[in-house]
């Protein structure tokens, strides 16, 4: 019998709306936009990598994301864990789905004796899955592309695109494919697949800095054409399962042999975009989740991730002057170190990654103390007159000032030199707080003392500071941010590792009509305080006191105005 004509193995696999669709349209081009608990790494990457890898044998294939320490811990993760999982098979019995050494195997240079060669030298074994067929698939992030500079890729997989800038991904991503016949061989090029691309992410929220350029791509899609596929791919299916069962046989695999070579056709030359909200799931994750979703989550934030609709919302910005692109760096990592990392070893990130950490250098933390606490941790470097805030850390209850300094002793403990800290935070630092069992203790010598049992010795820099208002803090930023005076200092935030600090900047709002200037702390009391890191000014408080207690000498005006405007509290 024919591979055309053959039936396919069978296995039991749940699908909602979302995912059954992709599998029946199978698209060169292929762009899910979907909310929560829809599977879109679980499902729908991992089961196209296991598509593209049975069609090309031997090949390359590439899964992309804006870092290496996302594809390491969580992307690659959670596709293994897939791999890993149950299936039912008709008879009723279970097995994993696919077996490690037997399968596929993840970080490996020796390949087992029953593999195939892969086509090209394996020539980043630490950060590659290899298939039994020989197709590889190598994970790259954007930030560092230049890994398949040259190379021949068949399929590129482009993970939380949101975070992803699309001007990179064109540049560093999309040449690596190759569109034509590879040569030397290969059968590649007969694939639907072949140049194609999978992308996944939930709608990026513009006013959070998050990116939509994905979005292009939707005018890609004919309708028409999408409608001819799903048409032609039910016959086909059924005509398969026909085949499976014993039904007709002869008349079901001459429908194959005449209709699967149009059918893949029309799939190469097909672009799907799927924009779907968690609803596509509800059969399975019940009304009470997304009542529970509605309840918990701010109204931006439930549209974006659940129901898949993006907004534009940059009005009235207390950091009014705040830029992204000026005001972040993405080079975080040391590649010396990264590059040396593989897919199968557990891996958490340190200071001891990052490219601009002095250990011969004090730390500087500011912080915002309360029942949601947090702290940025940052550095100056002298010679280029910049202040870097170089990571983020919060808690809430049951966490409390203990928790944090282990997550701060954890990051940096091990690599720092210097054991140093001092200790920025505001005037609320000052105040009692009766949950301590010593009432005399405020928050921010709880922490210091906390930090102390780490062998840190810290600096308490604000004792007995009084209030600065939201106006002074504001008209600081404006200068500080304007970056047009040499001596002035320039800040710049980690955007890998200060992920919700820096989607928390474009949720700092004025309050309409205040004057002098007020920020508008509502969001911290109306959004659940599970969601309150990304989508309040809380980490950002803790870096205005840090950067106050820095920099007012920058302050452009008289300090000692007393305006009752309401102080960061």
């Amino acid at each position: 019998m024919s591979k055309e004509a053959a039936a396919p193995d069978y296995v039991e696999l749940y699908q909602n709306t979302i995912q059954a669709l992709v599998n029946i349209v199978d698209p060169n081009k292929l762009f899910v936009i979907a909310g929560r608990a829809l599977g879109k790494t679980s499902q729908v990457t991992s089961r196209r990598i296991l598509r593209v890898a049975d069609e090309m044998p031997r090949e390359v294939s590439i899964i992309s994301h804006k870092s290496f320490v996302a594809l390491f811990t969580n992307v690659i993760p959670t596709i293994l864990e897939t791999f890993r999982s149950e299936v039912t098979m008709p008879d009723g019995s279970t097995r994993t789905q696919l077996i490690e050494g037997l399968d596929y195997v993840v970080g490996e240079k020796d390949l087992p004796k029953h593999f195939q060669s892969p086509r090209y030298p394996l020539l980043y074994p630490e950060r590659s899955i290899v298939f039994a067929n020989g197709h590889v698939l190598q994970a790259v992030s954007i930030d560092r592309a230049e890994s398949i500079a040259g190379r021949s890729v068949v399929h590129a997989f482009l993970e939380e695109m949101k975070y992803s800038d699309g001007e990179k991904v064109r540049t560093r991503i999309i040449p690596a494919l190759r569109t034509s016949r590879i040569g030397m061989g290969s059968e590649a090029h007969k694939s639907h697949l072949h140049g194609g691309i999978t992308g996944v992410t939930d709608m990026g929220r513009v006013s959070l800095g998050e990116f939509n350029w994905y979005q292009d791509y939707e005018k890609e899609t004919d309708p028409q054409l999408i409608a001819d596929i799903v048409t032609l791919s039910l016959e086909i299916n059924k005509a398969q399962y026909n085949v499976y069962m014993g039904h007709n046989v002869t008349a079901a695999q001459n429908k194959i042999r005449k209709y699967l070579p149009l059918l893949r056709r029309l799939q190469k030359s097909a672009t799907l975009y799927v924009r779907a909200s968690t609803f596509a799931n509800r059969d399975v994750l019940g009304l009470e989740y997304f009542k529970t979703q509605r309840e918990i989550l701010a109204m931006s934030e439930f549209l974006s991730s659940i129901c898949s609709i993006g907004d534009r919302n940059r009005d009235n910005l207390f950091f009014d002057l705040w830029d992204e692109q000026k005001h972040t760096y993405d080079d975080s990592y040391k590649y010396s170190v990264i590059d040396k990392l593989n897919l199968k070893e557990a891996f958490r990130i340190t200071a001891e990654h990052l490219k601009y950490y002095q250990p011969n250098e004090k730390l500087l933390l500011g912080y915002d103390p309360g029942s949601f606490s947090s702290v940025v941790a940052a550095q100056v470097d002298r010679g280029a007159n910049t202040l870097r805030i170089q990571k983020e850390f919060f808690v809430y209850p049951p966490e409390d000032a203990a928790d944090l300094a282990a997550q701060i002793n954890a990051y940096y403990g091990a690599a720092a030199k210097l054991r140093q800290i001092d200790l920025y935070y505001d005037r609320a630092g000052n105040k009692k707080n009766k949950q301590y069992e010593r009432d005399a203790e405020t928050d921010a010598k709880r922490l210091k003392k906390e930090l102390e049992n780490y062998g840190w010795r810290v600096r308490l820099m604000n004792l007995g500071q009084a209030t600065i208002f939201h106006w002074q803090h504001y008209r600081l930023w404006r200068r500080l941010l304007a970056e047009n005076e040499r001596s002035v200092p320039r800040i710049r935030i980690d955007s890998n590792e200060c992920q919700n600090l820096v989607s928390a900047m474009y949720c700092c709002k004025k309050i309409p009509g205040s004057s002098p200037v007020e920020l508008d702390k509502k969001p911290e009391k109306t959004v659940p305080i599970q969601l309150q890191a990304g989508l309040t000014p809380q980490i950002p408080s803790a870096m205005t006191y840090l950067v106050w207690g820095l920099y007012e000498k920058f302050f452009p005006g008289v300090k000692s105005f007393t305006n009752t405007g309401g102080g960061f509290q």
